[in-house]
């Protein structure tokens, strides 16, 4: 009985050791897009030791990588200009099994992450009721059969222990189907990249409503720094799993949504969040700023661009998020970022707002602008200086041609404001401190502000409050950024 179980045994250990089996993530897989004219990173697992020879269709070469000790494998393979219907072959050197991978897209890569606005779908969810559907859903929509743009969804999930090394997800074909239960933002701006660049283009979407800064960085940088202390005490698991929150865990997302797509090569990231960390907004610049170098350094890229969204204002929602955020940005705390607004668009009954094609066509206009050297302007007016003179206030701004007042309409456009309107959500004060609604009117490129009740002029703010809706813009049609200046 025992030499019976013993060659069992023995047959067992050789089955296993000469099956060979290659195992990809599902992030690599069929239909996936991969980065053009770039080292991109292909991963797996196979029995530790195992030769893993990946040969790709467009090239003359294989790359051979071995496995390591606990089975992990990983390549860099250098990849052609765009083109479409591509495949890689993965074959195990020990039995000569093969994997192929088919409909491959070379083209342009985009992560899309962040909580709720991102991933926000275009049709009205059945079952999360706040995902409320994008104005003109259903156009929006119809407008999605483009076999050209292949689409990834990282599954909601999280992970309060150890990282993970997969995740749940497929990459699919856009079409109407796949699009109107996708995220709209990271949907409308994979299309405009396709029609401007006349190219392939994969998202990758990675994103959890509901989440903090602190839910999508490393467990191991936040232990490192006090100022993680607070939410470390009020987001345990033991706190948030009775209120369903165990998305807000800290590193939550980073172990089982971000951790199993790292280093998967992308041209660059569009984050939409800071929400969550409106409460406590003072932490979020150096928080993000955090987030931002790690992601990076991980990431294993020289260059990785993060464009994000200034939140849109909502009554709820202390606006001084909005102002930390621009600290990042207009403070240069992080190069190759960039920061669209969308202080004119929010919905002060809703943190939520329904147009959602004015901020992804805004991620868009920064993305051609600095990624892609289209020469387009992606920038509002930005403060510049301010003087006093007769009693009033002169602004100056930076991206200030064709300066003028303006009203979002239906279409998206801007139309301008007539001769009597002001700024709105304006106001002045002197050294004192005491705000009045301030009056105001463009000459120029220069926006002259005053108010009766304040003689001397020291200090002007613009959009500070919580809800508001800008109405300065440039010939650009882009609103101008929030701003609170003294002398």
């Amino acid at each position: 009985m025992k030499k019976a179980l013993f060659l069992v045994a023995a047959l067992m250990a050789v089955t296993i050791q000469l099956s060979g089996k290659i195992t990809l993530p599902s992030i690599i897989s069929d239909n996936m897009v991969l980065q053009q004219k770039a080292s991109v990173k292909l991963w797996g697992w196979a029995e530790p030791g195992e030769e893993v020879t990946i040969i790709p269709s467009w090239g003359k070469r294989g790359y051979s990588v071995q496995a390591g000790a606990e089975g992990r494998w990983e390549a860099m393979i250098n990849t052609p200009a765009h083109c479409i219907g591509q495949s890689v072959e993965f074959l195990s050197g020990r039995t000569g099994e093969k994997l192929k991978v088919e409909n491959i897209l070379i083209g342009e890569v985009w992560l899309a992450s962040g909580q709720s606005n991102m991933e926000f779908e275009m049709k009205p969810h059945q079952k999360d009721k706040w995902m409320t559907g994008m104005y003109d859903w259903e156009k929006e929509a119809a407008d999605a059969n483009y076999p050209g743009i292949h689409l990834f969804k990282v599954e909601e999930d999280w992970e309060h222990n150890t990282p993970r090394k997969e995740c749940k997800g497929e990459w699919v074909v856009c079409s109407p189907e796949v699009a109107q239960t996708y995220s709209a933002i990271a949907f409308l701006f994979a299309r405009g990249l396709h029609r401007e660049l006349q190219m392939p283009v994969g998202v990758i979407l990675c994103a959890f409503g509901g989440t903090h800064a602190e839910s999508w960085i490393r467990d191991e940088v936040m232990r490192q720094d006090s100022i993680y202390n607070r939410v470390y005490k009020n987001y345990t698991p033991e706190i948030t799993a009775p209120k369903g929150y165990q998305h807000k865990v800290p590193a939550a997302i980073w172990n089982a949504m971000v951790n199993p797509i790292l280093g998967y090569t992308i041209k660059g990231n569009i984050w939409y969040q800071a929400e969550s960390n409106a409460w406590r907004a003072e932490d979020y610049a150096p928080i993000f700023t955090q987030l931002v170098n790690d992601w990076r350094s991980l990431w294993g890229q020289k260059r990785l661009p993060f464009y994000f969204m200034q939140v849109a204002p909502f009554a709820d929602l202390p606006g001084k998020i909005r102002m930390e955020q621009a600290k990042v940005w207009e403070g240069k705390m992080l190069e190759d970022v960039g920061m669209p607004t969308a202080i004119d668009v929010g919905d002060s009954l809703d943190i939520h707002p329904k147009n959602k094609i004015v901020p992804a066509r805004r991620f868009l206009q920064w993305a051609l602008a600095k990624e892609y050297g289209k020469a387009i302007e992606c920038e509002g007016p930005i403060f510049k200086e301010m003087k006093i003179k007769d009693g009033k206030a002169i602004i100056t701004f930076r991206n200030s041609k064709g300066l003028h007042l303006g009203n979002i309409l239906p279409d998206n456009s801007v139309e301008p404001a007539g001769p009597q309107e002001m700024a709105r959500y304006l106001h002045i004060a002197g050294a004192d401190g005491v705000f009045h609604p301030a009056l105001s009117k463009i000459e120029g490129e220069k926006l002259v502000v005053w108010s009766p009740e304040v003689p001397k002029p020291a200090k002007v703010k613009y959009c500070q409050e919580d809800y508001c809706k800008g109405n300065i813009y440039n010939g650009a049609g882009l609103p101008a950024y929030p701003f609170a200046i003294s002398m």
